[in-house]
């Protein structure tokens, strides 16, 4: 059974997920506030996923001394004061100051969060754990950016960093006082240096790297690849992102056994494969799309499945990151998090020249592509054994 402290660590990766998913929705009313174009404004998520990408491993190596329930609320309260300034942003370079800050805490939260759950549970359950603190992120993209973007809609986009930082708060309030007071872990100072020198997290920073770029190609340009299929616009659009958030959502639920039942490498391919065929599903439908029902009937159930292999391979990930290196967790799960968002900041790149040099099928092909070749990557996997023994 799952320690149900780990779901307070759920809460802070709700808060943190709603804060990346809500911006997408209240886009337009930022740029219009800034007499600037989406576009431009659109490079505000680049900055965050960049810093996070760049600042996360050294920062968490930074604090690997700080006790954890200590890191977490002070990363909890930079979160709070990112969005803060966001909230009363004058302008568009105190805006991107604020993502820089708010990439800072989101950081020094999401990594040693899931540490702090395979802390807090014995070694049987470590992947139900992380499992139970990932979907935190899914229950954001389902629960929390509509809420928030709602919230923008009749308040004014600035009341949904307000939103952000009191659920943040309230995360801040919940882990300090509820959590225990663990020590840091006892690791040396050569952690993050050997971490980086070992084929084992090379080869886990490469497949996480891999799915977040062929995931976000196609997430990224949802739009898109919904005019294509269905000829629709922002309702459908906005509906399969919860879609792809229960989806979610429901991988959360499923991974946790699947991976006390069997091999961490087979789970892994299994869910990768799974993610290569639903996209080149969705690419199908966008090349043989017209206004109708059909793709649009094809685009939902593919959209869910979509989802759910992704958060399976994204828990899988976490847990092999956690079993590669159990002495420096927050320190591998920091380098896990950055491959994520260097591959979501590389997504943006790929998906724009795909699409402007290809059509939206040749973009969703290419994501494909790389889904299926990702496979290539899992390899020097911890053992089963290893997720039997080690805590």
């Amino acid at each position: 059974m799952v320690n149900p402290r780990v779901y307070l660590l759920a809460f802070g990766a709700f808060a943190v997920g709603t804060e990346g998913y809500v911006i997408a929705g209240v886009l337009p009313d930022v740029a219009r506030d800034m007499h600037t174009s989406v576009s431009v404004c659109g490079q505000l998520v680049t900055v965050f996923a960049l810093a996070y990408a760049l600042g996360g491993p050294p920062l968490i190596a930074w604090f690997r001394r700080v006790r954890p329930r200590r890191l977490l609320v002070g990363a909890a309260l930079v979160f709070v004061a990112a969005n803060l300034l966001a909230a009363g942003a004058p302008n568009l370079a105190v805006l991107v100051l604020a993502r820089v800050v708010a990439a800072a805490g989101a950081a020094l939260f999401m990594a040693p969060a899931a540490a702090f759950s395979a802390a807090l549970s014995s070694p049987e359950n470590l992947p139900r754990a992380i499992a139970v603190t990932a979907t935190g992120n899914a229950l954001a993209l389902t629960a929390g950016a509509p809420i928030g973007t709602a919230i923008g809609s009749t308040l004014g986009w600035r009341a949904s960093f307000g939103f952000v930082a009191l659920l943040a708060v309230v995360s801040a309030v919940l882990v300090g006082t509820l959590l225990p007071d663990l020590p840091p872990p006892a690791a040396g100072p050569g952690g993050r240096a050997e971490l980086a020198a070992s084929p084992s997290v090379r080869w886990g920073f490469a497949t996480t790297f891999c799915l977040l770029l062929a995931t976000y190609t196609v997430y990224t340009y949802l739009a898109p690849v919904v005019g294509a299929a269905t000829g629709r616009g922002s309702g459908t659009v906005a509906l399969l992102m919860v879609v792809f958030g229960a989806g979610g959502l429901a991988g959360g639920r499923l991974i946790g056994r699947l991976l006390a039942r069997h091999d961490l490498g087979r789970v892994l391919r299994i869910g990768l494969l799974v993610v290569a065929v639903m996209i080149a599903v969705v690419a199908v439908l966008t090349a043989t799309g017209a206004p109708g029902g059909a793709q649009l009937a094809g685009l939902f159930p593919a959209v869910f499945v979509f989802g759910v292999g992704f958060w399976c391979c994204g828990i899988s990930q976490q847990t092999r990151f956690a079993l590669l290196a159990p002495e420096h967790r927050s320190a591998a799960l920091g380098l896990h998090f950055s491959a994520q968002f260097l591959g979501v900041a590389a997504a943006g790149a790929l998906g724009g020249l795909t699409l402007a040099t290809t059509s939206v099928t040749g973009m969703v092909g290419t994501a494909a592509v790389i889904a299926l070749l990702t496979e290539l990557t899992v390899r020097r996997l911890p053992s089963r054994a290893a997720t039997a023994t080690r805590g």
